[in-house]
């Protein structure tokens, strides 16, 4: 038996040493990628290998994502050239990022499709915060927002307005929708009538506002307009509207809230990545209707239903401008924190999405604000129980589509796109003189013989016979003469009509001219500001100024809040101390300041970065909020007017003169407010017409004659009376001249003993 199991083991194959279990599925999927890796290489090394023109226009879709769909199709039909995996020197002339500006931090050129900061200041709470500083100081002209509190701060205001409510017995009984401050696509909406329904268990910050039930309906149902704006460039301030939007409808017929309904999410948000998941969500194809449809389409109902679609459209106009006008000042504080002066970089551009809602009345009330909306032109399709498909929707390529185009014609260079059209105009001149070319080269119509048949009867006499052939051959004689005739006449016309036909060179070029200008009178988006609000527009852009004191305050290159030192050395230099403003109340001030707005921001005090990819700086500092709010408070004190911005526009006022700044410390983009509040001739987008010396000397010298003296002065060097004149003004020393040579011996003053 020991030697039969010893005969076994031996046959047995020796097990490995270094046995391991192997995941092949695993291995298939790393193989599979590699070899995805690989072919984008090689398409990649093929595309650099190609020789490009150093006119060719150039856009990166390597992080575009959903957009490529509707970006490709720009490009293709306007003729530029598309690097679906990036360039090797990333020297593209636009560069597409789906999400925010910081995806790709190895762009020092071009223009790239995102605002450094965008997504955070797009948040809820950042938002109607700037547009409640608005509010406060432009109470009628800001009231297009329902009223906000922002939790957890808030929460005791909230409580109290809500028990004032009920105390008041409010009809019908009021309700309120919170919204999570970074939530997209309806996430985490939802509403409430009672205070203690609010949960912040999660820890996350929300805003809470008035819900409105007295809405504009259309077949019964809620909806609302997603309007695309197309941001061009902060300095110069210049931004553009989509004519053509989408209109969002809820999937169930719409109801005032009550207690049963008030869960009912299809029925009181209108958001489409929530809706579509609706068993009633209807994909309908037509304009005027479905649960998605064209914004054209819902106006010229409104038209229908006999109201003012005209007005409704200029009242969103006006909405789109306040609040771009109201968000500006922060844009420019991130973006010289992402991009500090003297540092390259590239420039920027977005399109924003305005969520805006209309009530009964028809006056329309912004929603929010969609920092990157969504852009693809495919939507879901229930092809089977659970199962979708994405399929091409007609009413997203027919908004989409050419809002990018045109969006692409706006931001590309220039010079470039002038070399573009030269080129394509070439191209169509030569495809019109080959095609006219063709036309009159036409080969004429073969010409038909003509043949007669004649019949004798055989009971005729031989002359008979004759007479008739001859007459025969007379009248065919006659005939084929005439007809002849015309046909050399019909050719010589035809011979005419080709010639006419035939256009000549200026023609042409005017027919080329006229194809372009029909193609962007035939643009779809229209220039808001500054072609048409800009005098609307000039006194709001107050803050901007602000935002130029707080820049140049910050000490910190790239930072976004300033700190105790700078916020002394504010105050020391505008000379706020001649107003009463003591260093320790300054002190006091700052550290007040700093409690409340951390205690209002708590997720942005951690030092991190933010979403958008903008960098929120630690907790020790005041953000810009903080320091227009300290600005306030200050012109409140000090600078007391009638009017709030009175008050502001007298202490921005004050320490501009007393900085005495150069002209390119502050912002360049100022409003024409300021330059004609301080009597200067505005040039947009450049420096100030002079001076503010000069600007000090011409209000206490007003003739010519005194300027020229002024002038004079200030040229000439200085005599001995005027340098004893200015000693004896000090009163710390006293100048006495020398006889022989021109020597200053200084001695103390007895005053000073």
């Amino acid at each position: 038996m020991a030697a039969s199991k010893s005969l076994l083991d031996s046959l047995k194959k020796p097990e490995p040493t270094n046995f391991r279990m192997t995941d092949f599925r695993r291995e298939l999927h790393l193989r599979h990628k590699r070899e995805e890796h690989a072919k984008k290489e090689k398409l990649r090394a093929l595309q650099e290998s190609k020789y490009v023109s150093r006119y060719a226009i150039t856009i990166d879709t390597s992080r575009a994502r959903s957009n490529c769909d509707v970006l490709r199709m720009s490009i293709k039909e306007l003729g530029f050239k598309e690097y679906p995996f990036g360039r090797k020197d990333n020297c593209c002339d636009v560069h597409w990022h789906a999400c925010h500006f910081e995806e790709n931090p190895e762009v020092f050129g071009g223009k790239v499709n995102k605002f450094p900061g965008m997504s955070e200041i797009c948040s809820k709470m950042t938002l109607f915060r700037c547009l409640d500083i608005m509010r406060d100081l432009f109470p009628t002209d800001y009231d297009f927002y329902p009223r906000t509190w922002y939790l957890p701060a808030q929460f005791h205001e909230f409580s109290c307005e809500i028990r004032k409510m009920h105390e008041r017995r409010v009809k019908p009984k009021p309700t309120f929708i919170i919204k999570p401050d970074t939530g997209a696509q309806g996430d985490g909406i939802y509403l409430l009538r009672e205070p203690n329904e609010y949960s912040s268990l999660s820890g996350k910050c929300h805003v809470a506002q008035e819900y409105m039930s007295n809405v504009y309906l259309i077949d019964k149902f809620k909806f609302d307009f997603r309007i695309y704006v197309l941001l061009k460039s902060l300095e110069p301030l210049e931004f553009y509207i989509c004519q053509e939007g989408l209109a969002r409808f809820s999937t169930l017929p719409y109801e005032n809230p009550t207690n049963k309904n008030i869960h009912e999410s299809f029925m009181h948000l209108t958001n489409y990545s929530l809706n579509k998941r609706s068993s009633t969500f209807n994909r309908s194809d037509r304009d005027d209707e479905g649960s998605k449809r064209t914004l054209t389409s819902v106006l010229r109902r409104i038209a229908m239903n006999g109201h003012d679609s005209n007005k409704v459209w200029k009242s969103i106009e006006r909405i789109v401008c306040k609040t771009i006008v109201a968000i500006v000042p922060e844009m420019k504080v991130e973006y010289q924190a992402a991009i500090p002066p003297g540092k390259t970089g590239p420039s920027c551009f977005q399109v924003l999405g305005f969520d805006i809602l209309l009530l009964q009345n028809l006056k329309p009330i912004l929603l929010e604000i969609n920092a990157s909306p969504s852009l693809s032109l495919d939507s879901e399709q229930e092809v089977s129980p659970g199962v979708f498909e994405y399929v091409l929707s007609p009413k997203d390529e027919e908004v989409k589509y050419p809002l990018i185009r045109d969006t692409l014609l706006h931001v590309v260079p220039i010079d470039k796109l002038k070399y573009f059209r030269k080129k394509k105009k070439q191209r169509l001149l030569k495809k019109l003189k080959a095609s006219t070319s063709q036309k009159s080269k036409r080969p004429d119509p073969p010409v038909k013989q003509r043949t007669s048949i004649v019949i004798i009867k055989a009971d005729e006499s031989d002359e008979e016979k004759r007479e008739v052939n001859v007459t025969q051959q007379m009248s065919e004689m006659h005939m084929d003469v005439d007809s002849h005739g015309d046909s050399t006449a019909r050719d010589v016309n035809s011979d005419d009509e080709r010639e006419s036909n035939i256009k000549s060179d200026t023609e042409l070029d005017e027919e080329v001219d006229n194809y372009f200008e029909t193609k962007l009178r035939e643009s779809c988006l229209k220039q808001l500001y500054p072609a048409i609000y800009d005098e609307e527009c000039e006194r709001y852009r107050i803050l901007e100024r602000v935002a130029g004191l707080f820049i140049f305050f910050l000490g910190i290159r790239g930072s976004l809040r300033i700190g105790p030192t700078g916020f002394r050395t504010f105050a020391r230099k505008c000379r706020l101390n001649r107003k009463g403003m003591t260093n320790a109340s300054v002190d006091i001030m700052y550290i007040d300041l700093q409690r409340r707005w951390d205690h209002m921001n708590p997720e942005r005090t951690s030092g991190k970065k933010g979403n958008g990819g903008s960098v929120v700086s630690s907790n020790t500092g005041l953000c810009y909020q903080g320091f227009l709010d300290a600005c306030i408070e200050i012109a409140r004190r000090k600078f007391y007017a009638p009017t709030k911005i009175e008050m502001l526009e007298n202490l921005v006022d004050h320490c501009e003169l007393n900085l005495n700044l150069r002209d390119n410390d502050l912002a360049n983009n100022l409003p024409r407010l300021h330059f004609r509040r301080l009597g200067l001739q505005y040039r947009q987008g450049s420096m100030y017409a002079m001076p503010r010396r000069v600007i000090d000397q011409m209000t206490e010298e007003t003739t010519i004659e005194d300027l020229l003296k002024a002038h004079e002065k200030k040229l000439r060097q200085p005599s001995r009376e005027d340098i004893e004149a200015f000693l004896r003004k000090s009163r710390r020393m006293i100048y006495q001249p020398s006889s022989g040579s021109r020597v200053i011996s200084v001695t103390k003053s007895p005053d000073s003993e």
